[in-house]
């Protein structure tokens, strides 16, 4: 990952309300300005297709774009495609594309330039099985391309139109290059300035962006993204006080996250405004199946009996969190109790009757965990109620790609805990995803991969819900991995920065900033 370790820089052609103490005046909109952002993370990577995190999400959507993309409500509709033409027999997808879009280096987006990426996310991208079902990628005239299938899937466009880790289109010479080789150039409203490791990422607003003609304004990923800021700078600022600090000394305008004391505080302060998003993120706590004790079925189940799903959120997420065991966001036609009979049950006896069961004897195990403090607080909570057990757990803390690097291997840890956010606001697949092939518990389980299979190719939603209970009964019944609830965020900007508005990533497009 050469350009996560330098600075590099490129000329490239030069549900959710809103609550302040005062609101804001409409103003005419100002061309202009430099707004800075304070998020929690460093990114692992700016190479879209690789990564997953959050902290990527944040920045790589101001710069990348998709075919399809989510629009408020999380439904997919065209981006750089204008529309998309499907076959009667649901196998074959033909995609116009927009004939007006420019890359960051200035060259026109062709059919060419969609087909290598999407070819090359089937190889490397992080959620690569949502693209499992194409047959072929074919470049059927300068500007349309045309996708087959092995087999109808009906959440193909879902899949496709997916944020978690974006189908980004590369220009085709970038996308023939290896994982994290890539300059970084897209068609969004933002272009790469420079990356300074441990510090900040600057983008500046591309000129020769031409938003989207048929959308009427901001509508959640996609819509008309009209850019009035001169150029945005991302700063890595782990520490909560450090972040509260720097917004109320006027160094940054939004903070990605601030606490519940703090956003009270800041609530009756008319310089300030306070968002509240909630549901924005599941907390999960991940077993590695691989390694020792925590492949053992009696200790995860153990631990989960262990555990107070309530003591976690409210120490980990105070003032803002949901108990709800399900595995998708309340709201959706996937939401259900049913399989959930396990959540949050915690019984000290069954617990100890269980690890007695199991194979655990006494060996020492590893938490690993980023530098986020809710995650700290998770693990030291999961970690203090099991020593009732008699289990040992080292915590080990890092940065977030050493950690979201580490997470994904077979060796060096047992437990993992992070934040599981977008996939619950995709749908199904995108819950069940990470999951299948045993990427996320590092052991392939069958049955996870024989549903996902079958809910891609379930046409009626009623059968896709009785899927996907099944896979949220047997990821219980099975700790294939722990939901401990939902949480939310508290995002606080100066009261400079109009016409702003929260989802799930900070987006800076269709904003002003006072001078």
């Amino acid at each position: 990952m050469t350009e996560l370790t330098r600075r590099r820089t490129l000329g490239l052609g030069a549900g959710l309300l809103a609550s302040s103490a005062l609101a804001a005046p409409a103003i005419a909109q100002r061309r202009g300005g430099d707004a800075v952002i304070a998020i929690t993370q460093a990114p692992p990577s700016l190479d879209a297709h690789v990564t997953s995190a959050q902290a990527a999400r944040n920045i790589n959507l101001h710069m990348y774009e998709t075919l399809f993309a989510r629009d408020e409500n999380a439904r997919p509709v065209p981006e750089l495609a204008e529309t998309v033409n499907i076959s009667s027999d649901g196998l074959t997808y033909v995609f116009p594309l927009r004939r007006d879009v420019r890359f960051h280096n200035g060259a026109i987006m062709e059919a060419q330039d969609v087909v290598a990426s999407i070819e090359r996310y089937r190889q490397i991208g992080a959620s690569a099985n949502l693209l499992a079902a194409i047959d072929s990628v074919t470049a059927s005239g300068s500007h349309e391309v045309t996708i087959r299938l092995k087999q109808v899937q009906s959440t193909f466009l879902d899949n496709l139109s997916s944020p978690r880790a974006p189908i980004a289109i590369y220009p085709a010479a970038e996308a023939a290059k290896p994982a994290n080789q890539i300059a970084f150039i897209g068609t969004g409203p933002y272009r790469f300035v420079e990356y300074l490791p441990d510090r900040h990422v600057r983008l500046a607003r591309f000129d020769g962006y031409v938003p989207n003609p048929k959308a009427t304004g901001p509508d959640g990923f996609a819509g008309r993204k009209e850019v009035h800021l001169d150029s945005v700078l991302f700063r890595f600022m782990p520490e909560l006080g450090a972040r509260a600090a720097a917004l109320e000394a006027g160094e940054v305008h939004l903070v990605e996250t601030v606490d519940g004391p703090t956003a009270q505080r800041l609530r009756g302060n008319a310089r300030f405004t306070i968002y509240r998003l909630l549901p924005f993120s599941m907390q999960v706590i991940k077993f590695n199946h691989a390694l020792g004790a925590t492949g053992d079925l009696n200790f995860r189940l153990a631990v989960m009996s262990a555990l107070d799903m309530e003591e976690i959120m409210a120490i980990a997420f105070p003032d803002i969190y949901q108990l709800d065991g399900s595995w998708i966001y309340p709201g959706s036609p996937y939401h259900t109790a049913q399989g959930t009979e396990r959540y949050n049950k915690p019984d000290l006896a069954a617990a100890r009757a269980l690890l007695g069961r199991s194979g655990y004897r006494g060996e020492r195990l590893t938490f690993i965990v980023d530098n986020n403090r809710s995650n700290i607080d998770t693990a030291t909570v999961v970690q203090q109620r099991v020593r009732e057990l008699g289990v040992n757990i080292d915590i080990s803390v890092s940065d977030w790609p050493t950690v979201s690097r580490l997470g994904f291997t077979p060796q060096g840890w047992n437990f993992w805990c992070h934040g599981f956010g977008i996939e619950p606001f995709e749908g199904p697949a995108s819950v069940m995803a990470p999951w299948v092939g045993g990427t996320s518990m590092i052991r392939k389980d069958e049955k996870i991969d024989a549903w996902f299979a079958e809910l891609n190719a379930a046409m009626e939603q009623s059968a896709r819900v009785r899927i996907f209970t099944e896979f949220q009964r047997h990821m219980w019944e099975n700790a294939v991995a722990i939901k401990a609830g939902n949480y939310g965020l508290f995002q606080a900007a100066t009261s400079r920065l109009r016409d702003f508005k929260p989802y799930r990533i900070p987006r800076m497009w269709g904003v002003t900033l006072d001078a």
